[in-house]
């Protein structure tokens, strides 16, 4: 991440009135929050003009506020094209219901920020080459274990051992390693020229 990106996020952050700017800035760094967060930010600022806000007739704020959108639809933009380098996919229910997407990116496995699956007793995240896990005796000799769920809900990333190779994985398993079942998968590929997670 560059340092302009850096204090981009940090400044977007402190405009929308958080009391930590980075938190903000760490949860950016997962691009599929980061889409959402600049689309957010500058349809919330473009909003001020269209409802004509009278903070938008304060000196100095419509320059300030103009700017904020700039650096917010940079965000989201940036985010977008890390998103067209890596290999994403929509969640699956198996079993239990789930929603949200997954972004393996170089060696990180990200999960969107409307990521929501059932709790399991002790739901793991696996990468595996099988395209579907329903079609193998998982966790099969391809899958790796990127170890116990960090929440049933929200956005998160798990980092990919040193000696993986990130390409060779094509689909993401939530399995139950007491129940010894999957509860859903991500077929992940490249989304060139798709409309692009959140």
């Amino acid at each position: 991440m560059t340092l302009r990106l850096l204090l981009t996020f940090i400044l977007a952050a402190s405009l929308s009135g958080c009391t930590s700017s980075t938190s903000i800035a760490q949860e950016n760094r997962n691009p599929l929050v980061a889409s959402r967060y600049g689309d957010m930010q500058a349809d919330t600022l473009a909003n001020l003009f269209i409802s004509k806000d009278p903070v938008t007739q304060q000196p100095g704020m419509k320059d300030l506020i103009e700017k904020k959108i700039d650096e917010a639809k940079t965000i989201s933009t940036n985010a977008r094209q890390l998103q067209q380098n890596g290999l994403m996919g929509l969640f699956i229910g198996i079993k239990e219901g789930v929603q949200g997407y997954a972004l393996l990116l170089e060696k990180t496995l990200y999960f969107s920020s409307d990521f929501e699956t059932k709790p399991g007793l002790n739901l793991h995240v696996y990468l595996t080459n099988a395209v579907d896990p329903r079609d193998v005796t998982f966790p099969d000799k391809t899958a790796i274990d990127l170890g116990e769920i960090q929440s049933a809900y929200g956005a998160q990333q798990y980092t990919l051992p040193g000696n993986t190779k990130p390409e060779s994985y094509r689909t993401v398993v939530l399995w139950d390693t007491v129940l010894k079942r999957s509860y859903s998968f991500s077929q992940l590929s490249k989304q060139a020229g798709l409309e692009q997670a959140q």
